[in-house]
């Protein structure tokens, strides 16, 4: 029986990827200019911000210009930017190179080395520091360690160490502790196949975890946070509680972390970043299938639907959706309040978006 039902699935599977890969998909005409409209205002000259971090005074974002992950996506260098808010302008964030006091031994980094940023975030530590936490696939897996410093009316940064997951995990996202500490969300064995992400896309198995980083214990797996593609996580230190996106899975979960029960739940399409701000949980998540991404081949911005959701903190239960064409953005990736605005960054474009609330 479990052979017949594994060959019924196989064959299943044939028939969805031959309809994926033989569909005739028109690809959306490029964005020309930089023009707000009725429903999202933009501010363009990025590569990629996929996800934000908000620097302590408020007036600036931290940005990781993402370079792609495999295997839906070649893996290029990529940078990590400053976004000055009040004034709309952006800068390379200027790093220079410290001392390993944050990271593992064996964990290096010279100045001119690439790094691939992927998910961010910035705590402040017990020792009053500000440290930036950035998942890189480049030049290998690694979490890499920075220190936030205010230098005149902006922001510096000065590398304090990295972690090395040897290749045995492929990260996405990374949530910090003011011990220096983290949670990082493992998304899928680092060889997995176009094939295989896209058998998953259908069947939706485990594929990945959470998993925790000390200095004292290195890496451990959270086994009972397995799912689909675990994408965007959110730590809430005063609840001690963790929001988990399954992409692939379609969901947002909400841990306790005393006894790994499941204490909210999400339903939504293809969750991306989950923030918490003002008392909130934000999740943003994609209003399209796997074949709808082909309308974006060949264009810097892939301007397809998404939503942000602003959620209870306790329960995950939905309190408001904004949903939005995105003819002249990217697909969303992360929402971040600020103020009376409400920001969002973009795995597939040049551009920022914002709202007035």
């Amino acid at each position: 029986m479990k052979k017949l039902l594994l060959i019924l699935a196989i064959l299943l599977l044939g028939g969805l990827f031959g309809i994926y890969q033989s569909t005739n998909v028109v690809p959306f005409q490029p964005l020309t200019g930089c023009e707000s409209n009725e429903e999202l205002n933009v501010v363009c000259g990025f590569s990629n911000p996929e996800d934000l971090a908000l620097t302590p005074d408020n007036n600036y974002f931290i940005l990781s210009e993402y370079g792609g992950q495999k295997p839906i996506q070649e893996v290029l260098p990529g940078k990590l930017a400053l976004f000055h808010i009040p004034s709309r302008t952006k800068k390379i964030l200027p790093i220079t190179i410290g001392v390993n006091s944050w990271g593992d031994n064996s964990c290096s980094r010279t100045s001119d080395e690439i790094i691939a940023p992927h998910g961010i975030d910035l705590i402040e530590r017990h020792d009053g520091k500000f440290q930036l936490a950035v998942v890189s696939h480049l030049p290998d897996e690694r979490v890499e360690m920075f220190e936030i410093i205010e230098q005149g009316e902006s922001w510096v940064a000065i590398w304090r160490g990295c972690v090395s997951t040897d290749e045995k995990y492929y990260l996405n996202d990374v949530s910090l502790q003011p011990d220096g500490s983290f949670y990082a969300s493992h998304m899928f064995d680092i060889n997995l196949s176009l094939n295989q992400w896209v058998f998953n896309y259908f069947f939706k198995f485990d594929t990945g975890f959470v998993v925790t980083w000390n200095p004292a214990s290195e890496f451990s797996e959270l086994i009972e946070t397995a799912g689909s593609y675990p994408n965007g996580i959110m730590l809430d230190l005063e609840k001690n509680r963790l929001a988990v996106n399954y992409n692939l899975g379609d969901e947002t979960l909400l841990f306790d972390l005393e006894t790994l029960e499941i204490v909210g739940r999400f339903k939504n399409n293809g969750p991306d970043n989950v923030v918490l701000r003002d008392g909130y949980i934000w999740v943003t998540w994609h209003n399209f299938g796997l074949q709808d991404f082909a309308k974006c081949t060949g264009n810097i911005n892939c301007t397809l639907p998404w939503s942000v959701s602003k959620l209870d903190r306790d329960t995950l239960a939905e309190l408001k959706t904004y949903s939005f064409k995105s003819s002249n953005m990217g697909v969303g990736t992360v929402g971040v309040k600020v103020k009376n605005e409400l920001w969002f960054g973009s795995f597939k474009s040049n551009r920022l978006a914002y709202i007035e609330l």
